[in-house]
């Protein structure tokens, strides 16, 4: 039985592989009437596709009369996104994992789950692989996922703001554009005070039966009101030392026509 997995038309290198197809050359082989090269064959949608892409091709394939050849299309697929309030997150295309779900004493997965028009792949998708910072920030969704969903109940502030302390990160093999799942393992989990819980924590993302990315990271999650008012003092604190350097340097630097026509250096 011949298999197809369908993959974003951005992954059209990983696509000349046998047994992969894209996009588009799917949407023009549904078009396609006598033999076409999905008969017989099992469809599985990839990744990349985005909603809309994943229902259009159902559609006109059973419209096209392909429901057998169709009867597996997302097996790889079904699994829910995470909303913005898990992956903090505004778009869709932006979050990279599903909903995490608990396993054993300390240990939590999700799918990794691409959309070609996620902000990390629009301007860098070199080769067959799945960039390495795609990965990262796969991981990075994760903790934020995990924690959001399972370790605040006991944590008063409505509105809180995550800080990362330390993340190390490990490449040890190329990820392609097939299934992957994201291991998340909590070290420790603290509450020194009421508006701040400390969590230290490891990833793996896999893919078969091989960890291609580690992850070690340390966060806390604290008050965001009470962090806001301490952002602002440091914020303020940088501009004035820079504004400070800026005049230094400017009174050091003879004046040029243009110069004279821009806003003195008193207003700095």
């Amino acid at each position: 039985m011949g298999i197809y997995v369908v993959v974003a038309n951005q992954f059209e290198d990983f696509a000349r592989h046998e047994n992969v197809m894209s996009y588009s050359a799917l949407l023009q082989a549904l078009k396609t009437s006598g033999q076409s090269v999905l008969r017989g064959c099992k469809v599985i949608a990839g990744q990349g596709l985005g909603r809309k892409e994943i229902q259009h091709a159902y559609r006109m394939a059973i419209a096209s009369g392909y429901a057998d050849e169709f009867d597996h299309w997302n097996l790889w697929t079904d699994a829910e996104l995470a909303g913005q309030e898990l992956a903090h997150k505004r778009q869709r295309k932006n979050v990279l994992i599903s909903v995490p779900e608990k396993h054993d004493e300390g240990l939590y997965t999700a799918n990794l789950l691409l959309h070609a028009e996620n902000e990390l792949m629009l301007d860098h998708l070199t080769g067959q692989h799945v960039q390495g910072m795609v990965l990262l920030e796969a991981c990075r969704q994760m903790f934020l996922a995990v924690t959001e969903r399972f370790h605040l109940d006991d944590y008063k502030p409505h509105k809180r703001y995550f800080v990362l302390n330390e993340m190390n990160v490990r490449y040890t093999a190329f990820a392609f554009p097939l299934p992957a799942q994201i291991r998340y393992r909590l070290i420790d989990l603290k509450q020194p005070r009421p508006d701040r819980v400390e969590v230290q924590a490891t990833m793996e993302v896999w893919q078969g039966e091989h960890p291609v990315t580690g992850v070690e990271v340390k966060f806390c999650v604290m008050d965001a009101e009470r962090l806001g008012l301490r952002e602002a003092t440091l914020a303020s604190r940088a501009l004035s030392s820079q504004v400070s350097t800026l005049r230094r340097r400017l009174r050091m630097t003879p004046c040029t026509d243009a110069q004279l026509m821009t806003e003195p250096i008193s207003t700095l």
